[in-house]
């Protein structure tokens, strides 16, 4: 089915894509700890739950800028989502998602990640020169202590597009010119990268994620969706209204409101209820362009009306008496 015709897909500009505020929503959908933990365990643990909701603290988002100009003739900035993560040692997570394939993301998350390396050391070199407690010319001219750590960064980058699997570089080798042999003496860089097109099923993630990841996987296939909500109806039939709207930026699929069901004080979506429904009225719309088409072809050839209602219902599968009101709405 075209995501152009179908009333659950929200408006969209000539391209194709949703004209709204992607990056916001997305973002903002990570505020939650629960999904930012459940987005790191399901794409780097396997659903295994190492990160824990509660072990997560807010850090100031990584902002980079890319030196070009948008529309309005600012300069872009790349936003990331960040947690400190204070579980067996410190850490810093990085969540940075993509509705587009980045052929430059490797050397994205490479600025990204060594800006954040060079904040950690300049908080280092303030605090040092506070206590006065560098020893020797080597310390204070480096800023830090020798044999001083920091807390690794983990990046994750988060494909949701629906275009197909991401076909771009995944690796700084991918992006480099470069002879076999010269290779050992060029550090690699490697894109932690979650692509929901390379998986089938998504039974590792524990919040709506799992729903977002279904829909933007199986879009463009009505019948797996279909076979998908009614295998876990339970989470279909109430979804929350977060989720229904990065839904609807990501995958461009829209809940219209008539199906929000109140649960608990809390605004739930019943999406199985809605897709089923508005399937239905696409289906026998279908049907009845087809049998508009049929029938003025075989009026033309004076073919009598009887006839023709029986071709159709024979075509379409359907009961003579739904065939009659089909053909006699196309003759008036």
């Amino acid at each position: 089915m075209s995501r152009n015709l179908n009333p659950l897909y929200g408006k969209q500009n000539k391209g194709g894509r949703f004209m709204g505020k992607k990056d916001e929503y997305q973002f903002d959908y990570l505020d939650d700890n629960r999904r930012f933990a459940d987005q790191i365990n399901g794409a780097l643990f396997n659903g295994r739950q190492i990160v824990k909701p509660d072990e997560l603290e807010p850090d100031e988002p990584q902002i980079v800028s890319t030196g070009e100009k948008s529309e309005t003739g600012s300069v872009k900035t790349i936003v990331d989502k960040v947690r400190i993560w204070k579980g067996k040692r410190l850490h810093i997570l990085v969540v940075e998602n993509q509705n587009y394939v980045d052929y430059q993301m490797v050397l994205r998350n490479m600025l990204s990640e060594s800006i954040g390396y060079r904040k950690q050391w300049r908080r280092k070199k303030r605090a040092h020169r506070e206590k006065r407690d560098l020893k020797d010319r080597d310390e204070y001219l480096s800023g830090m202590k020798k044999g001083e750590k920091f807390a690794p960064i983990i990046t994750l980058v988060v494909y949701f597009g629906t275009d197909g699997a991401w076909d771009g570089a995944k690796c700084l080798y991918d992006l480099l010119d470069i002879d076999e042999d010269l290779k050992e003496y060029v550090t690699n860089y490697r894109l932690n990268l979650y692509d929901c097109h390379e998986h089938d099923t998504f039974e590792e993630y524990k919040t709506g994620l799992r729903q977002v990841f279904e829909i933007v996987r199986y879009v463009e296939d009505e019948e797996k969706l279909q076979e998908i909500m009614e295998g876990n109806r339970e989470a279909y039939s109430r979804i929350d209204s977060e989720t229904r709207d990065m839904l609807e930026v990501v995958a461009n699929f829209r809940i219209p409101d008539r199906y929000r069901v109140i649960e608990e004080g809390e605004e739930r979506y019943d999406m199985c209820n809605a897709f089923e429904k508005i399937r239905i009225k696409g289906y026998e719309e279908g049907i009845e362009k087809g049998i508009r088409i049929l029938v003025q072809a075989y009026q033309e050839l004076g073919v009598p009306q009887e006839v023709i209602m029986a071709k159709c219902a024979e075509k379409y599968e359907i009961t003579e008496e739904s065939a009659r009101k089909y053909v006699e709405a196309c003759c008036v």
